[in-house]
């Protein structure tokens, strides 16, 4: 759905008084979903339906300076046990000011652990609490979490090209020139780097984004409109001219698949790094 039609699907809830305990809201833009968010957490602490905006609790929510309203965005998206726990320890004081307390996840991930006692609070909610998941898809949270949460899934739209994402292509870039250069002692210590840096979840969602980089590539040769680029600047030139890229996209594909299945993911790497570079 769309969101003007997300946003009739919470008024119609909350006039039939079938307020969940739990919400994930997902898909979409970055914006949209926290507008979605900002408008869900409106229509739960204002007296009026549609939210009026004008109000207190609107103007605070908004600013993100309601008492009743907590915003938990932990570090590389991913929710870690000691953030689980000052939520069990805070949601079962009653409201201070409105008449919820609201807990918005801006999240990616959740560690194991951390899954397990989010699920235990899932379980047992108070009648006030609202929890409010926001992510850019659900595949990496546990089915059991999501099945216990009204779902809310925004149409699909384009990844935003932002500074991290421009990092990790040009670690990308370094590393297949390092292939090409045949200076394996910087390549390997290149891959080392790539993932010493991140947690598995994080290796897979920036494989997806190189997988990105592959499709803006293969759009680009086949004329495809600029609008429909996430990297409207996209350069090619680092790429063998001998190799098809959709054969390249499948390897990352497959790799992408395979990481949460407890693969060695420094091998995994390099060959696929080996690989994409042999057609040099």
């Amino acid at each position: 759905m769309d969101i003007d039609e997300a946003k009739e699907f919470l008024v119609k809830i909350k006039k039939k008084d079938r307020i969940s305990g739990a919400y994930i809201i997902f898909g979409g833009s970055s914006k949209e979903r926290n507008e979605c968010v900002i408008f869900l957490s409106k229509l739960l602490h204002c007296k009026e339906t549609p939210p009026c905006d004008k109000c207190t609790d609107c103007i605070q929510i908004e600013n993100r300076t309601h008492p009743d309203t907590k915003w938990i965005t932990p570090s590389k998206s991913t929710l870690s046990i000691d953030d689980v726990r000052w939520v069990k320890g805070d949601i079962y004081i009653t409201p201070y000011y409105g008449r919820r307390k609201i807990y918005i996840f801006e999240i990616s991930y959740m560690r194991s652990e951390a899954a397990n006692a989010f699920l235990k609070i899932l379980e047992e909610p108070p009648s006030y609490g609202t929890l409010i998941i926001q992510s850019s898809n659900i595949n990496f949270f546990l089915p059991t979490i999501v099945s216990r949460c009204q779902k809310i899934r925004l149409n699909y739209t384009l990844p935003e090209y932002t500074v991290p994402m421009e990092k990790i292509y040009q670690q990308f870039t370094d590393i297949l020139g390092y292939a090409r250069d045949k200076d394996f002692f910087r390549f390997f210590k290149a891959i080392d780097e790539f993932v010493t840096e991140r947690d598995r979840e994080e290796v897979e969602e920036d494989t997806g984004k190189i997988l990105l980089l592959y499709r803006d590539i293969y759009l680009k040769k086949t004329g495809i409109p600029e609008e429909f680029l996430i990297n409207k600047q996209i350069d090619d030139s680092f790429l063998p001219s001998n190799r098809n890229i959709l054969d390249i996209m499948e390897k990352i594909l497959e790799l992408k698949g395979r990481i949460r299945y407890n693969i060695n993911l420094k091998l995994a790497l390099d060959n696929l790094f080996l690989h994409i570079s042999s057609g040099f």
